[in-house]
């Protein structure tokens, strides 16, 4: 593939996928309700905090069956508070938390090949461990912080299931659109034993943990500069299948980038309240769109997202913000390179 047919896939906008408005308006108000709350009470980094949990919940499907979404909710609500519990016992042991993190990943990595939907809430566990233990990490009361995180993801949730029973009743969805499992609980388990035998089974948790190490390594020999970004963008561009340049990779890499660059506007003109809530709410309602019609786009969206959140809504310095450019230029890095020595040493499908 030449490099103008590849560069023209990256920006591919896709119309495929059909996208109800009630999931833009749920995902927009999931994130901007709690801040709208404090904010109005005179304490948004309250109200930031808690739009952590609705980060991960907001993006749930809302026009399918009521079984079909609560499964999904509670997919989602799950990694989002064992990930906050994890983040809690893990703080406050130095060299040894961050080891306790890789580690923690791998084991969730291992787990997710059990079967696709595992692949998706060790995936959002994984995220949201990197999120939330950076943000509990200079939080003055983090049980206030763990309960508000928790109450950001129910209200996510609780919204999302009074939006979705709206979408149902103005079109006809039954039971019958569940989406029913084809393996058996013993098939999956054999099918995740024998996949643990063969090297391809552990390359991405091998790929995870030595990308993670390697950050976590540049944020213990430069304490000095802002290198977290490095470990939250390997968690966000790390995929399980090994391809070095894939579309996807790029699409999230070159978003990230352009992500970090974006937010870097918003926390230097240093925003009102009012505009900040506006940002978020704006940010999150787009993202179930974006998710399916481009994935750069998606990402370009994110990243912004997360670090309008991580940062209390507090303006930073340009020093801070060439740190974290600096910081996701390296994760990015990193990831193509483990990707590549990876992709020359496994051994090829037949």
């Amino acid at each position: 593939m030449d490099g103008k047919t590849y560069l023209a896939q990256v920006l591919q906008w896709s119309t495929a996928a059909k996208v109800e408005l009630v999931e833009l308006i749920s995902s927009g108000m999931a994130m901007a309700g709690p801040i709208l709350i404090f904010a109005a009470i005179g304490h948004l980094p309250l109200g930031l905090a808690a739009s952590v949990g609705g980060l991960a919940v907001s993006g749930v499907k809302a026009g399918s069956s009521t079984k079909n979404q609560a499964k999904e909710l509670t997919s989602a609500l799950i990694p989002v508070i064992l990930a906050a519990v994890a983040a809690i016992l893990l703080l406050g042991y130095g060299w040894m938390s961050d080891i306790a993190v890789v580690v923690l990943a791998s084991l969730a990595a291992i787990i997710g090949g059990y079967s696709r939907a595992f692949v998706v809430a060790t995936t959002r566990f994984i995220l949201f461990l990197a999120i939330t233990i950076n943000v509990m990490g200079t939080a003055p009361n983090l049980a206030q912080l763990f309960y508000l995180i928790v109450a950001g993801a129910i209200w996510s949730s609780c919204l999302s299931l009074m939006l979705g029973a709206l979408v149902r009743t103005r079109r006809s969805i039954d039971s019958s659109e569940d989406e029913a499992s084809t393996f058996t609980i013993s098939q999956k388990i054999t099918r995740w034993r024998k996949s643990l035998t063969r090297l391809s089974g552990w390359q991405y948790t091998l790929r995870l943990a030595l990308c993670l190490c390697i950050a976590e390594g540049f944020r213990w020999f430069w304490p000095g500069h802002h290198l977290y970004w490095i470990v939250l963008t390997v968690a966000i561009l790390i995929e399980r299948k090994v391809e070095p340049f894939p579309i996807k990779t790029t699409q999230r890499a070159l978003g990230t980038v352009l992500g970090v660059i974006a937010a870097s506007l918003f926390l230097v003109v240093s925003l009102p309240a009012w505009g900040m809530i506006m940002s978020i709410g704006l940010l999150a309602a787009v993202r179930p769109l974006l998710k399916v019609r481009n994935y750069f786009a998606y990402s370009a969206s994110m990243t912004p997202l997360i670090m309008l959140i991580m940062n209390a809504g507090q303006s930073i310095e340009l020093g801070v913000l060439f740190d974290r450019l600096i910081a996701t230029l390296i994760g990015v890095g990193l990831v193509i390179l483990v990707n590549l020595i990876f992709s020359r040493v496994m051994p090829k499908p037949a």
